[in-house]
């Protein structure tokens, strides 16, 4: 059974809002069984934190050994609030955990690709909290920043976003209604962009952009100064699509068991409506450098083929690499972003600096610095 609505009309107990609050009348109501059968349960977090935008915990349950159970899961997933004051905020004003579980109740059953099953996704409108109980899928290879895909491997994701992309292609007007997917009409959206002048400030008032060299500062000055209403001035208008928009490798399993389709993305708490190639340059983006730049070209061409092939007409490689350029520079939202993490290790404020590097580098290489020119007034 999989539970998909809003918390205000959904008859079932207040969600948890942390994993210390998830109880066994609350995980026997969401999964549909009697809370005998439930004899135990154990919730506990992984050692490596994974979620920004969300609180990440592993349930083990145990049933009573009874046919009208063995159909139910041992062991799930669960996305609650993040327990981290800023970051938390942060979700609740953007509605970013809010609009996944959203997505899950919208689109999950129509999206052609693979996403962790979901046996609750449950929102509250009024204060932007949400729960996610989903499919375990740690048994599958997971890839972190600094042991990403091979090249295999990304062949399989790129054909895997080709695939999810061409679906979705040219049915704006059903997405863009949408609560859980966002564009420049949406409201969340220009929050966003009215509050990003004050974070690009406060970024660079920041320990980390005082480590970085005087060559990125002035990038990011001039991305403090333009990007936000370059982005919502110039979003593409022409070959839009669902986009996943948080497509990097952290957000995605690797099950070698299913071959044929392998791919599992996860964390749907970013969509967009915009350019497929949007994805692709988010992933690409949060790759090595050098990494990077062996596969981009390579990948974009097979990226291209593969939507083409699925069905998509009249978008030549000059449109998808000038989509990707705006893509380029869409990225470099994550840097203000930073502020609201916790990043008070120092290997959490190196690999802050060090994202921000491959971002700025990818920007230089792909001259997507020029988008920040106003555009010519006719």
């Amino acid at each position: 059974m999989v539970s998909t609505m809003s918390a205000a009309d959904h008859p079932i107990p207040s969600f948890p809002l942390t994993l210390k609050a998830v109880s066994k009348p609350w995980l026997a109501t969401v999964l549909a069984a009697p809370e005998s059968d439930l004899l135990a349960f154990t919730v506990t977090a992984p050692a490596v934190k994974r979620g920004y935008g969300s609180d990440i915990g592993f349930i083990d349950l145990q049933w009573r050994p009874a046919s009208a159970t063995r159909h139910l899961p041992e062991r799930l997933l669960i996305k609650v609030m993040p327990d981290y004051p800023a970051t938390a905020e942060m979700a609740r004003r953007r509605r970013t955990f809010c609009r996944e579980a959203c997505f899950y109740h919208e689109f999950a059953a129509s999206t052609p690709v693979r996403l962790p099953k979901a046996y609750a996704a449950l929102w509250d409108d009024g204060t932007g909290d949400a729960v996610l109980l989903l499919e375990d899928c740690s048994a599958m290879q997971a890839f972190s920043f600094s042991n990403p895909p091979d090249l295999a491997q990304l062949e399989h994701i790129v054909d895997a976003a080709a695939r999810l992309h061409a679906h979705w292609w040219g049915r704006s007007v059903a997405l863009d209604a949408s609560e859980a997917v966002m564009g420049p009409s949406h409201p969340v959206w220009r929050q966003w962009a009215d509050e990003m002048p004050a974070n690009w400030a406060a970024w660079l008032d920041s320990s980390i952009a005082a480590s970085m060299s005087p060559e990125w500062i002035h990038l990011c000055q001039k991305l403090a100064a333009t990007a936000a209403a370059r982005m919502t001035e110039q979003w593409p208008t022409m070959n839009l699509t669902l986009c996943h928009m948080d497509m990097h490798c952290q957000n995605i399993f690797f099950d070698a068991a299913t071959p044929l389709d392998p791919v599992v993305f996860f964390d749907w708490d970013g969509c967009h409506l915009g350019c497929g190639v949007h994805d692709i340059a988010y992933l690409f983006g949060l790759l090595p450098v050098e990494l990077r730049r062996q596969v981009e070209a390579p990948l974009l061409n097979r990226y291209h083929t593969q939507v083409l092939q699925a069905g998509v007409s009249d978008y030549n490689y000059a449109a998808l690499m000038q989509d990707y350029a705006f893509g380029c520079l869409f990225n470099t939202f994550l840097i203000p972003m930073q502020l609201a993490l916790d990043l008070s290790e120092e290997q959490g404020v190196a690999d802050a600096r060090q994202m921000v590097i491959g971002l700025l580098q990818m920007v230089i290489d792909n001259q997507a610095e020029r988008l920040l020119a106003a555009p010519e007034r006719e």
